[in-house]
């Protein structure tokens, strides 16, 4: 007799009403474990990045850990509020538990806004964002928190295959071993463009991670291939936007073309390193660069 991993009822029903309601996807519309043409190479959709969106059906609140930003010292847990209708990244999976295999989310909440975060933060702290660009924040496998969160498609706003952190620079500074750091825009799963400089005091991974020069609340999105426009209801310093009305909410608007020639970075497949690609954006007459995925080649 062959022993099975198995769903409880209760739990497969979880499953398909967190689902429920999935549109297809307009900013990346690739599935998972689809080939796709990046550039002048064929990838696998499973090694882009292809986050799943969830939104807030109430709010809650989840432990995080919070690290020293200038000096050397241990992580703090603090409750992270998610107000009702905040959208997050994450991705839904499961993990086994005795016999069952218990859905487990995790959520990549060091990709969320400045203020949301920050006001949860201990002083002189930076959330954690971990080692690894897949390192998430909160795990949660208790069905009451789950159940707080609804799929939704990956916002219009959100750069293709992109965590939302675009860095200035060519196709040389997207090949460079070197860590950037001059300047980068965040566009954030919770509806914000910021603008940030990089803060060479701060800590290992913290540079980026500190009070936007500049920051504004997305209100609208307009997308037509390779052109993402966004709008908003004032200026943003630091990024040189486009003047379109005199009120409302829509008074001023930011594009980000995309140039549709991805950097490929080849990796060691001798040592097990797998290859990275990156896409170039031109943002306010510059040239940025963001990390989309690797190319799934390794020892």
């Amino acid at each position: 007799m062959h022993k099975f991993f198995k769903f409880s009822v209760g739990l497969l029903a979880f499953l398909a009403a967190l689902v429920v309601g999935t549109r297809p996807i307009s900013a990346q519309t690739e599935k998972p474990s689809a080939l796709v043409k990046v550039g002048n190479f064929t990838a696998s959709t499973d090694f882009l990045n292809l986050s799943q969106y969830f939104e807030l059906t109430r709010t809650i609140k989840v432990k995080v850990n919070f690290v020293p930003t200038h000096k050397v010292g241990h992580a703090i847990s603090r409750d992270l509020t998610l107000p009702v209708g905040t959208v997050v990244a994450g991705n839904l999976t499961s993990t086994k538990s005795g016999d069952f295999l218990v859905p487990t989310l995790q959520l990549y909440l060091a990709r969320l806004s400045y203020p949301l975060i920050q006001q949860s933060a201990p002083v002189g702290y930076t959330i954690d964002p971990g080692a690894g660009a897949y390192d998430p924040q909160a795990t949660l496998k208790a069905t009451d928190k789950l159940t707080a969160f609804k799929r939704i498609s990956a916002p219009k706003f959100m750069p293709a295959y992109s965590h939302g952190d675009l860095y200035l620079g060519g196709a040389k500074a997207a090949l460079s071993a070197e860590e950037t750091t001059t300047a980068s825009i965040r566009v954030t799963p919770d509806g914000y463009v910021e603008y940030m400089t990089y803060d060479d005091k701060a800590n290992a991974g913290l540079g980026f991670m500190q009070k936007p020069t500049g920051m504004a609340k997305i209100t609208k999105t307009s997308f037509h291939d390779p052109y993402r426009v966004l709008y908003f209801s004032h200026s943003l310093t630091g990024l040189k936007t486009k003047r379109v009305s005199h009120s409302g909410p829509y008074q001023y608007s930011l594009t980000l073309k995309n140039l549709h020639d991805p950097q490929h970075n080849a990796g060691n497949e001798d040592n097990g390193i797998a290859g990275t690609f990156d896409s170039l954006y031109r943002i306010s007459g510059r040239t940025y660069f963001t990390f989309i995925g690797y190319d799934g080649v390794s020892g």
